[in-house]
């Protein structure tokens, strides 16, 4: 007799099909049941988040597992890039025919077909049958090829967020010095065709004559600036033969970007990755670097032309977006950039014209494995919007809050949902059909912070935001309260937060102090301080195992872990550059800035030799003929000869409160020129006792832009603000008012930008005070300018006609102060202003 079954709802249905009975009594084993049915639902229920969580997990592993496969086809694609690359050096080291692009890889508008793409070395060394060999790191392509970007290879062996056009001396100088050129329309000559340049750079395209006239029978070029004439002689050689509309075309020779020193921490976060190919991104003045500190190499991206101050990558970690700030040239407008990391092609361009002032902070989605793209307006409106960056399309913007922005951050877990903080405020925001919605963070009864710096998530998925009041603040999931607060968590704000692979919680303050916190915020009392010359950790993100990369509010780039102190990768300086000068006999170079610190650097290591601390911010600096000594001249008009290699102090004087624009030994190293902004040339004679002054040259009606030294040490020519050419005997001191006579003189340095044999590196219509630096090549076949606009040109030289064509080189956002040839004339060194960056080049 088969057994009835139990009815395991006692109120549901029953088994011979009558209903629900309430008169009859409920078994205790169907009770029974029932408790132990209920218990194991309870059960599931709470094992369910962690179930989700282990899928969740499961989920990042494998998308790392496919970051690693993808690293590896990297590698494979800069291995066939090198064979190729070489093969091309071949040809053009052998007089086989031009340099060209391979077309086995595609060049888009804004990256040049380079060589080799700096992958990861661990990657070398975890695919167990390769080998490291030497790399022989020869470039394919140029700036000026077809594209913005460069690769590179070492031979073996006050924050102010916009940058735009500026005062570019340490004084203000009269409004009558700024005026534009005059146009007097006395001299209009045909133009003559010529190429154009591409958006990289390239041979200029040609242009009318300037306000100029010439005079064959005196041999002088008469040209106007700012409405008044000034006469250039024509050398004997060249004077019966010169003519206006003749064009100089642009040098075979190319510039190709190998180094950029420097980094930009100062008033930046958020840029200081690791990516797969083992290289670390960030960015300093408008080049977004990709270093490699293994192989100490570089590869750079360089297709922004103004400030770059953001940037993302995307979860593939691959592709990356970076965002610029809108600059005085007519191509500089606030945009966002995005491209591909290994190719350096650039994929889309998104926000041109519609960004205020620029682009703030960036951040790709996480959940839908990174198809939005985040964006917050530095402008007075501070819009957050977000974009379908693969198809170019904006979706939805929103106000992000009426005060300062610093981040945005999407949730890894939950789709749609990104955060803001800034000033005063944390933002939660939900994108929901079409349409982003707000809800403000509650701080409840604790004390708002003046600024919410930085933030970060757990990966249970809870915020934790950092303060200017050095408190870390727990938002649980889900939630738009405050559920936990870690005072004192530093000295001062904390200026970085980052969760690493352990699941623990690493911040960073302006106590110099990078601190470990367990997942329960609380200290695993592992701490790394940093030196305090390197600065405060602004930025700290995850290396390789346990190692930490750490950018520094004084612009330095380190790498460290908990048991080893931290080691210098980059370093920069803090404030304006004007002062740099290469070695005359070594791979060494010497830069100095506002910032006080002096540094010698070696070319091949790419690192300071050694660095000095002065008191006063530096102007100028120049090697003696030897290189045994330097001179250094600061902005408060005390100037200091140094031994080069000690850094003793040889002597030091001052020659007014004015600061010393220019100083240059004679090239027989006996004499040394000062050029104040007093208006006066200083002339002194070293001796046994120091440096006795032989002559005060008093002439000029502004101040000293730049000087030159006859190559006998006997004649000195100077320019001032006014645009005057002045010519000076070393003996005496005085104004030698006779230049005909001197047109046939042979000077050992070109640096006047005003002087017959430079009129050409003015471009049409441009305002005197545009070009700031220039520097004729040792064996003077090439000239370097470096202007207002960012942009390092190169010349042949003499560039003595108006219509001079030549290559334009990006890389720099603010007025280029400096340029300069290394004794080889293999490379071009060049500093920037305001964007305190040091960018080394390579002359092909």
């Amino acid at each position: 007799m088969a057994a009835r079954p139990l009815a395991i709802d006692p109120t549901g249905p029953r088994v011979n099909g009558s209903g629900p009975s309430s008169e009859e009594p409920i078994s205790p084993l169907s009770s029974e049941i029932s408790r132990n049915t209920d218990e194991m639902l309870e059960a599931e229920e709470s094992a369910l988040p962690l179930r989700v969580y282990d899928l969740e997990k499961l989920v990042r592993d494998q998308q790392d597992e496919i970051t690693f496969l993808k690293s590896t086809v990297a590698d494979l694609q800069r291995r066939l890039n090198l064979v190729d690359g070489s093969r091309a050096v071949s040809k053009l080291t052998t007089g086989q025919g031009p340099l060209r692009a391979s077309p086995q890889r595609p060049i888009s508008g804004h990256s040049s077909y380079g060589g080799q793409d700096r992958l990861d070395a661990a990657r070398r060394r975890t695919a167990n049958g390769l080998q490291r060999r030497p790399h022989h790191y020869q470039s394919t392509g140029s700036l000026h090829s077809d594209g913005h970007s460069s690769t590179s290879g070492s031979p073996v062996t006050s924050p102010s967020p916009t940058y735009g056009r500026a005062q570019r001396r340490p004084i203000a100088a009269p409004a009558s010095l700024t005026k534009r050129w005059s146009s007097t329309s006395d001299f209009q000559a045909r133009r003559s065709p010529g190429p154009s340049p591409g958006p990289g750079g390239g041979p200029s395209p040609a242009v009318s004559t300037k306000d100029m006239t010439y005079n064959a029978d005196e041999g002088v070029l008469k040209i106007y600036l700012r409405g008044r004439p000034v006469n250039l002689y024509a050398p004997s050689a060249v004077r019966d033969e010169y003519q206006l509309t003749r064009a100089v075309p642009a040098p075979k020779h190319r510039l190709r970007l190998e180094w950029v020193y420097g980094y930009r921490g100062k008033d930046c976060r958020n840029n200081l990755y690791l990516l797969p190919t083992g290289e670390m991104i960030y960015f300093v003045a408008g080049v977004v670097v990709l270093h490699n500190a293994d192989d100490q190499t570089q590869r750079h991206y360089t297709g922004h032309t103004d400030d770059v101050k953001c940037l993302a990558v995307h979860p593939n970690r691959f592709t990356i977006a970076s965002g610029q700030c809108t600059g005085s040239a007519p191509d500089a407008q606030a945009h966002v950039r995005v491209w591909d990391s290994v190719s350096l092609n650039t994929l889309h361009v998104l926000a041109g014209g519609e960004l205020d002032r620029s682009a703030g902070c960036l951040a790709f989605s996480r959940v839908d494995g990174g198809v939005l793209l985040a964006c917050v307006d530095d402008g007075a409106e501070r819009t957050l919007s977000v974009w379908d960056w693969q198809k170019g399309a904006k979706l939805t913007e929103n106000k992000a809050s009426a005060e300062t922005v610093v981040d945005v951050q999407w949730h890894p877990l939950d789709r749609g949902v990104l955060m803001t903080c800034g000033r005063q405020h944390v933002n939660f925001w939900l994108l929901e059909a079409g349409c982003l919605q707000r809800r403000q963070g509650v701080f409840g009864g604790r004390d708002r912070p003046k600024y919410v710096t930085c933030m970060a998530f757990t990966d249970s998925g809870d915020l934790i935001t950092g303060d200017s009041e050095g408190r870390i603040l727990l938002w649980e999931r889900g939630g738009n309260q405050v559920a936990r607060t870690v005072k004192a968590a530093h000295e001062g704000a904390v200026f970085t937060l980052m969760v690493d692979k352990a699941g623990n919680i690493v911040s960073g303050g302006r106590d110099g102090r990078i601190v470990q916190w367990d997942r329960s915020l609380s200290r695993t009392g592992n701490v790394l301080e940093l030196p305090a010359e390197y600065g405060a950790p602004r930025m700290v993100s995850a290396g390789r195992g346990s190692q930490l990369l750490v950018g520094t509010t004084r612009n330095c780039v380190l790498t460290g872990d908990w048991t080893l102190s931290a080691r210098l990768v980059a370093r920069g300086h803090t404030d304006q550059v004007w002062a740099a000068a290469a070695h005359p006999g070594r791979p060494q170079f010497v830069t100095g800035a506002w910032d006080g610190q002096l540094l010698l650097w070696d070319v091949m290591t790419h690192s300071p030799v050694w660095e000095l601390a002065l008191e006063e911010g530096i102007q100028c600096t120049a090697f003696s003929p030897d290189g045994s000594r330097l001179a250094v001249g600061l902005v408060s008009g005390r100037w200091e000869v140094l031994d080069a290699d000690t850094r003793e102090r040889l002597f030091s004087r001052a020659d007014g409160p004015e600061p010393i624009q220019a100083a240059a030994f004679s090239p027989d190293g006996r004499l040394l020129a000062l050029g104040s902004r007093n208006n006066a040339l200083f002339i002194y004679q070293a001796g046994p006792a120091g440096y006795s002054r032989v002559a005060k040259c008093t002439g000029h009606s502004s101040f000293i832009t730049h000087l030159d030294w006859s190559a006998d040490s006997t004649l000195l020519r100077t320019n001032s603000g006014d645009y005057e050419l002045l010519f000076w005997s070393a003996a005496t001191g005085r104004q030698l008012t006779q230049p005909s006579q001197l047109r046939d003189t042979q000077w050992a340095t070109h640096t006047c930008t005003l002087a017959f044999n430079s009129v050409g590196i003015y471009p049409e219509a441009a305002d005197g005070t545009d070009v700031n630096t220039c520097c004729r090549s040792h064996r003077g076949h090439l000239m370097a300018s470096g202007d207002d606009f960012g942009k390092v040109k190169l010349f042949s030289y003499p560039a003595n006609q108006a219509k001079t064509h030549h290559q334009t080189c990006r890389g720099h956002s603010s007025h280029v102060t400096h340029v300069e040839f290394f004794a080889e004339d293999d490379r071009l060194l060049s500093a920037g202003g305001q964007d305190t960056a040091v960018l080394q080049w390579t002359v092909e």
